[in-house]
């Protein structure tokens, strides 16, 4: 019986892990990957780095959340 039992944890698990994945897979990244150039100011932003200043990250930030907000609060989202 036990057995039994550890194969449905398993199904189980292996159903969450999946579940997960696709959700990873389909979410929106919320903040954009490094590319060399920083998205806000568009100077050169260092090795592995988003961008260029916490300052420009921090504006950034502030501008797409009251960006969301306005959307959420028009219905567009």
């Amino acid at each position: 019986m036990s057995r039994q039992f550890d194969l449905a944890s398993d199904l189980e698990q292996l159903s969450r892990d999946h579940a997960i994945e696709a959700a990873r897979a389909g979410a929106k990244r919320e903040t954009p990957a490094p590319t060399g150039t920083c998205p806000w100011c568009e100077e050169a932003a260092p090795v592995g780095a988003t961008f260029c200043t916490a300052e420009c990250a921090g504006d950034w930030q502030e501008h797409h959340a009251r960006v969301g907000r306005a959307a959420r609060i028009s219905g567009a989202k």
